[in-house]
C-alpha cells in the first residue's frame, strides 16, 4: 500500500512539474513575442559584435541617414529598457542601444572584471567595431557614470553626452538608496519572489502598466542572475572607491568638453537630485532638465519627455 501512496505522489508530483514548466515556457513566449513587437515597433533589429573573446548583444536601427545615439543602461538592466524612448526617436536618429559585458545576453561570467573603467574601454571598443561615427551617448544609472569616464577618455567618439538620473556622483542629499545600503539592504538585487515588485516600485515613481505574465517572467529572470548581480555590484563599490572620490570626479567633469545633458527624475529614491548642483558647478557645457512625479529610469516612466528634451537639445547643436 505505501508503494502504491508512493507511486501516486511520483505522478502527482510529475504532473505539477510538467504543468509549471509548461505554464513558464507560455510565460516566455509571451514575453518574447512582447518584446519582439516593442523592438520592430521601434524600427530595431537584434545583432551581435564579437570582440577578442567577447559577444555583445546590441539593438540597431532607426534612420540609417541619421546621427547615432549610443544608450547604455544602468545596473542589472539591458538593451530593451530604451524601446519606449527608441520608438520616439527612431524616425529621425540611428539608434544603438547595447548590452553591457555581464548583463541582458552578451558574455558574462565569474572571470570578468565588471569595474566601470573595463566597462567603459568595452564601450569604447564596440564603437571602435561599429564605427557609427560620432555618437550622442545617452546613458541611464551605471550606464550615466559610464558616459562620465567615455567623455573623459575617449571624446573623439562623442557629438554630445547626455545624461539620466546618472551614477558617478556624490550627492549633497545622500540618496534613500545609499541610506539603505548603510542599513546592509540592498533592493536593487533580487534575491526571494516579491522583490521584484519592490525593485520595480522602488526604481519607478511612475510605473507603466506591466501586463500579464510580464511582470512574472521578469521576476524569475532577475532571481536567476542574483549571483551575477552581487559580482557586477561589489566590482561596481570597489570602482567607486578607486575612482568616485569627490576631487577626482570633479577633475573628471571640468574635462569634459562636449555639450551635455542631464535629466533627472525629481522623485528618484536611488539616486538624489541633487547630484545636479555638482555636475552644474563642474561641467563647462551643461544644461539641465528635472522631470516631476519621476523615479529613476524616466526613459521608461516618460519617454515622451526624455525624447523631447533631448530633441531640444540637440537641436541646439
Amino acid at each position: 500500500m505505501q508503494r502504491i501512496r508512493n507511486f501516486q505522489f511520483l505522478i502527482i508530483m510529475g504532473f505539477i512539474t510538467t504543468l509549471l514548466v509548461g505554464c513558464q515556457n507560455v510565460q516566455d513566449s509571451i514575453y518574447d513575442a512582447t518584446v519582439s513587437l516593442g523592438r520592430s515597433k521601434a524600427d530595431l533589429q537584434l545583432k551581435e559584435v564579437i570582440i577578442d573573446d567577447m559577444t555583445y548583444s546590441i539593438l540597431e536601427g532607426g534612420n540609417p541617414e541619421g546621427e547615432t545615439i549610443l544608450m547604455v543602461h544602468g545596473f542589472s538592466a539591458h538593451k530593451d529598457n530604451w524601446l519606449l524612448l527608441s520608438d520616439r526617436l527612431s524616425d529621425d536618429f540611428h539608434i544603438i542601444a547595447i548590452d553591457l559585458a555581464g548583463h541582458g545576453d552578451s558574455s558574462s561570467g565569474p572571470e570578468l572584471d565588471y569595474s566601470i573603467p573595463k566597462q567603459v574601454d568595452r564601450v569604447n571598443d564596440i564603437l571602435n567595431a561599429l564605427k557609427p561615427g560620432k555618437v550622442h551617448y545617452m546613458g541611464n544609472s551605471m550606464g550615466g557614470a559610464i558616459g562620465l569616464f567615455f567623455a573623459d577618455q575617449y571624446p573623439q567618439h562623442l557629438k554630445s553626452l547626455t545624461l539620466i538620473d546618472n551614477a558617478g556622483i556624490e550627492s549633497p542629499t545622500p540618496s534613500e538608496y545609499f541610506l539603505l545600503l548603510e542599513k546592509g539592504q540592498n533592493p536593487l538585487i533580487p534575491r526571494k519572489p516579491g522583490d521584484f515588485d519592490v525593485l520595480v516600485n522602488f526604481v519607478m515613481s511612475d510605473v507603466p502598466f506591466m501586463p500579464w505574465p510580464i511582470p512574472a517572467v521578469l521576476e524569475r529572470k532577475s532571481l536567476q542572475r542574483t549571483a551575477i548581480n552581487e559580482q557586477i555590484f561589489a566590482d561596481m563599490m570597489k570602482s567607486r572607491e578607486e575612482i568616485g572620490s569627490p576631487e577626482y570626479v570633479r577633475n573628471v567633469l571640468e574635462d569634459i568638453r562636449v555639450p551635455t545633458l542631464v535629466i533627472w527624475g525629481e522623485e528618484d529614491r536611488v539616486l538624489d537630485v541633487s547630484s545636479i548642483e555638482i555636475m552644474e558647478a563642474h561641467i563647462p557645457n551643461m544644461q539641465a532638465v528635472i522631470l516631476p512625479g519621476i523615479g529613476h529610469v524616466p526613459m521608461m516612466e516618460s519617454p515622451k519627455q526624455v525624447a523631447e528634451a533631448f530633441r531640444n537639445f540637440s537641436n541646439q547643436l
